[in-house]
């Protein structure tokens, strides 16, 4: 099962130098937090100047540097003007734990670490082993005293970037969410990342005319993959926000006439648990929102576009493969998360390495020119990712259409008593109920099974069912042996930055239930 691969490439200098010869008036980010915005041309030659301010500072094409920063304009001018150069960058999301930062950058070794001054706490004393690092403010009113890098700018040479990457060198060192397990480095390609982000430029059909709104880390591969990276390709612009605002989201929509909107499931429920008055016809730019980096049940898809009139595009991807799967707007299968899309080839799998037939649930294996090609432990120390076939862990089965649908993790799985349970199931379940809002599900200890259910569920406001009352629910939609053993209420399911349920505060939340 796989879409029609494509071999182009074409690499950021000529992709920026294009954009600023045919559109240089035009804005290619607008920052709705900082009241600013950069046109292509403008982007360019802050862009051309940091390469050369780079390779000026002895950072050489394969050298790597870190960025600490909001999202904001000035550290996308680091992270594209450092691809120009050849240079591998590492995003790092300021929100991450302290500990995992320090061990990226020890890891990482960057030649030199690029921050912003508008970080709440100076980043510094997380060391890097003695490389320098570079302050900057605002691009456009740089300076105030300060040893700012855009001062350095303002006199660094606007030459043509000498070194111009190939397809093959390295480009990005992402880190993984780390959601139970410390942040994992994924390398990418040049030619993987383009790979990335030609595939939902194809499957969405995005343009130069389009406008798309994010909100989410731009350390994060998805909104590389899905915003950052598909305005650089086609000449849209975007819109990129600090944080996800429920209050001002509508506002940035209608302001900025956005048509295509970012959304991730928590986002949804959130619009769901406290709705506004907004409805499609208020927005005329929206073509569509998208779903994606964990699994949207078919009652909330159902019950968002309902309440606001707007379409819900589902995809599904990963740091290591880029989006593996996405629906097309005008063809869409509620519940799957599409059909391949171009640059991937998906196979299910069973435990033997046989491919399964429509209908069969198994394991996602993917493969594609837009994989990652190895894990990242240090200078030197890389760990393989297998090209020919890459299991991520889902569990999915697809239909006589070709439409993929995860069904679970593999992790995920709870194991009762030998009887395998996937927890997606019961959280699915739990969101189905009227008055649920937001749901998780993890597998505790149990003294007989060896390991049972426990749900996890955060109310709507002004709704109040008991235990008893979800659990009622659950036994009369599932298995007995499926039922959770319990169901506790939390304010807010937790989640990480990139809105995946944090399985160890769930964990935490447990323990503290049962006095462990």
């Amino acid at each position: 099962m796989s879409a029609q691969g494509s071999s182009a490439f074409v690499d950021v200098n000529t992709l920026l130098e294009e954009h600023a010869g045919r559109r240089a008036d035009k804005v290619f980010v607008e920052s709705p937090d900082q009241g600013s915005r950069i046109t292509f041309g403008e982007f360019e030659a802050l862009t051309r100047r940091f390469a050369n301010f780079l390779a000026a500072e002895h950072i050489r094409h394969g050298d790597r540097i870190s960025v600490l920063a909001d999202n904001g304009i000035e550290p996308l001018v680091v992270f594209w003007g450092a691809l120009r150069a050849g240079v591998i960058v590492n995003p790092i999301n300021v929100e991450i734990r302290e500990k995992h930062v320090s061990q990226i950058l020890h890891d990482v070794a960057p030649k030199a670490v690029f921050w912003s001054r508008e970080l709440a706490s100076d980043p510094r004393a997380l060391g890097t082993g003695g490389a320098p690092w570079f302050s900057f403010g605002t691009w456009n009113a740089p300076g105030a005293g300060a040893d700012d890098l855009f001062d350095h700018l303002a006199a660094a040479s606007d030459a043509p970037v000498a070194a111009r990457p190939e397809r093959s060198d390295w480009s990005l060192i992402n880190y993984t969410s780390g959601t139970t397990d410390a942040p994992k480095g994924a390398i990418w390609t040049h030619e993987a990342y383009y790979a990335m982000c030609e595939s939902p430029v194809d499957r969405l059909e995005i343009g130069e005319a389009d406008t798309i709104l994010d909100y989410r880390h731009f350390s994060w591969s998805s909104p590389q993959i899905l915003s950052i990276g598909p305005t650089m390709l086609t000449g849209a612009t975007l819109v990129l926000a600090r944080k996800f605002s429920q209050a001002r989201l509508f506002d940035w929509l209608r302001d900025h006439r956005v048509t295509v909107c970012v959304g991730i499931p928590t986002v949804i429920n959130m619009l769901l648990a406290r709705p506004v008055p907004v409805a499609k016809s208020d927005l005329p730019a929206l073509r569509f929102m998208t779903s994606s980096t964990a699994p949207l049940s078919v009652e909330k898809h159902l019950e968002f576009e309902k309440t606001y009139g707007i379409q819900i595009v589902q995809l599904a991807g990963g740091t290591e493969t880029g989006f593996m799967c996405g629906n097309h707007p005008g063809h869409r299968k509620l519940g799957s998360i599409g059909r391949p899309t171009l640059n991937m080839r998906v196979r299910i799998l069973d435990d033997a390495g046989g491919e399964l037939p429509p209908g069969q649930e198994g394991e996602m294996v993917v493969s594609g020119r837009q994989l990652a090609s190895a894990y990242w432990q240090g200078p030197g120390k890389l760990v393989p990712i297998p090209q020919d076939g890459f299991r991520n862990g889902d569990l999915a089965r697809r239909d006589e259409d070709g439409y993929v649908y995860i069904t679970g993790r593999k992790k995920d799985i709870i194991i009762k008593g030998g009887v395998n349970i996937a927890s997606l199931e019961i959280t699915n379940c739990l969101l189905e109920h009227a008055d649920v809002a937001d749901a998780g599900t993890l597998g505790v200890r149990d003294d007989i099974y060896g390991e049972v259910p426990a749900g996890f569920v955060a109310l709507r406001p002004g709704r109040m069912p008991g235990e008893a009352e979800l659990l009622e629910h659950c036994r009369a939609k599932l298995a007995a042996f499926k039922v959770p053993a319990a169901v506790v209420i939390v304010d807010a399911v937790p989640k990480n930055a990139n809105g995946k349920i944090d399985r160890e505060a769930l964990a935490a939340v447990w323990r503290q239930r049962v006095g462990r």
